[in-house]
């Protein structure tokens, strides 16, 4: 299944248009598969003047054509409407389908007649939407949000919800059902727009894959994640688990360090080493004796990083002077794929010319306020975009943690689906930095290693909370060999019954 943002689907619309299909073809094939979910005799068709509008007016064609009854109300002249709405507006007309001008004086009337119908279907406007219907547009709203036994379907994404986050403008449709067309709409992730949405169903027309060429995100389910999890080796030992290395911590942050250490252990690295303060390795011992530790110098040399297979930077390093120095030497003296996560991702925001020539892998970790301190960014922009367009600019693949968390190196992209909000505890994001790491050094593709790391710590944290109101890092990290397994076992189940 993709996900795509308001931006995201006008380039998927356009990459259906540059493979060849005209508009009108596009909005017959968009009603087609509407017209499957119309369970009823009497429907009243909202229509706007763009290309949601129109395929409402195809709809109504369709319908008319197995005789059921049919109004269509419109909100503008044919001066306003776009080709494709034109187009099948006249031909409502040429079948002599019953079309109303809506305006303000009839409006008590109309809805009198709508409020008879089987089925309101929402056709006003689409995900293109960018502020909160007004005039006539709002009236009307209002008045069939007061039809509340009336069955509302609305086309795409019901009119005055915000595409890219799923909250409501000032009005908007409250649908039974809304069908979406091709992709999934980001809002939806919102668990709150199904006050608006009602049951969402996605239809896929019958075009040409351009998902990935439109660069819609995938969302990564038990279905998409698992199959990435390899099997332990039978005569496997721990040098084939890959040796990680993790420069974090400092005497005023130790927890941090503890946190991304045990997760790197439990999630499966052969050899895990944390180069840290003295005070963080006496606290290492106790907290986690399957770790080695390696006092940090002020300066760090090129053989301190020779026999390991990815590195970790930051969790609790705090930002002394030499924290700076120790992200520049890693940088400069390593070659090995690398993790870079809290106090290393704020001193890299004022130093992104590292990310210049480095022929390695590297994972940035940061959370909204983080990303915007690497990136000019604000809440009104589409984060799927500027996700994506900021990992192929950098050559990096960045998890932006959240809800239903991004992972995208620029050309692929993803939309975790795991995780909830009990999760929202200090020290969570040093659980994934560590589990991250882990699975980099044990060999996994560096997309693959950050799609299966937000997975695993998301699912393992939905395991937790459904007896727990809150779920503590610490408890999070001894259910991941647990969840790993799990998530395997499913895997290897779906297999079998395909066999």
């Amino acid at each position: 299944m993709y996900i795509g943002s308001q931006s995201l689907m006008k380039k998927y619309d356009q990459c259906l248009l540059d493979n060849g299909y005209t508009i009108l073809e596009l909005v017959d094939k968009a009603s087609q598969c509407l017209l499957k979910h119309m369970n009823g005799e009497y429907f009243s068709l909202l229509c706007g003047p763009g290309n949601n509008g129109a395929d409402g007016l195809s709809l109504a064609i369709k319908l008319n054509n197995l005789g059921k009854k049919v109004d269509v109300y419109i909100f503008e002249d044919h001066n306003h409407l776009s080709q494709a709405n034109r187009y099948y507006l006249d031909l409502c007309y040429e079948y002599g389908i019953h079309v109303v001008l809506l305006n303000d004086d009839i409006l008590d009337e109309v809805m009198d007649e709508i409020s008879h119908s089987d089925i309101i279907v929402d056709a006003m406007f689409g995900f293109g939407l960018n502020s909160s219907p007004r005039g006539l547009y709002q009236s009307v709203i209002e008045e069939i949000n007061q039809l509340y036994d009336q069955n509302i379907i609305a086309i795409d994404i019901p009119t005055g919800l915000d595409c890219n986050t799923g909250t409501p403008y000032q009005s908007v449709v409250c649908a039974t059902q809304t069908i979406t067309l091709s992709a999934m709409k980001n809002g939806f992730l919102n668990p709150d727009s199904i006050s608006f949405t009602g049951e969402v169903i996605l239809e896929i027309l019958d075009v040409n894959d351009v998902f990935e060429e439109a660069g819609l995100y995938l969302l990564a389910d038990d279905k998409v994640v698992a199959p990435m999890l390899k099997s332990r080796r039978f005569d496997g030992h721990k040098g084939d688990y890959g040796r990680v290395i993790l420069i974090t911590g400092c005497q005023d942050y130790k927890g941090a360090s503890l946190l991304s250490a045990k997760s790197a252990v439990y999630t499966g690295s052969g050899v895990t080493t944390v180069m840290t303060t003295q005070e963080v390795m006496d606290s290492l011992t106790v907290y986690c004796p399957e770790v080695t530790t390696q006092l940090r110098a002020p300066v760090l040399r090129k053989e301190d990083f020779e026999k390991y297979n990815a590195i970790l930077i930051g969790c609790g390093l705090g930002l002394s002077i030499d924290s700076y120095r120790y992200v520049i030497d890693v940088f400069s003296l390593s070659h090995q794929p690398l993790v870079i996560d809290a106090d290393a991702l704020t001193i890299l925001s004022s130093n992104l010319d590292l990310l210049k020539n480095q022929e390695r892998d590297i994972i940035l970790t940061p959370h909204m306020g983080e990303f915007k301190r690497l990136c000019d960014v604000d809440n009104n922009d589409d984060m799927l975009f500027v996700a994506k367009e900021f990992a192929r600019k950098h050559q990096v693949v960045l998890v932006l943690k959240g809800p239903y968390t991004i992972v995208t190196d620029g050309q692929e992209a993803y939309r975790v689906f795991a995780g909830n909000k009990a999760m929202a505890t200090g020290g969570m994001g040093d659980v994934l930095a560590g589990m991250i790491t882990s699975l980099l050094g044990q060999g996994y593709a560096a997309l693959n290693a950050a799609v299966l790391g937000v997975y695993i710590h998301g699912y393992a944290g939905d395991r937790i909370a459904e007896k727990h109101y809150t779920v503590i890092p610490s408890v999070l990290i001894e259910r991941i060999p647990q969840s790993m397994n799990e998530i395997k076992k499913s895997n290897l189940e779906k297999i079998t019954c395909v066999e």
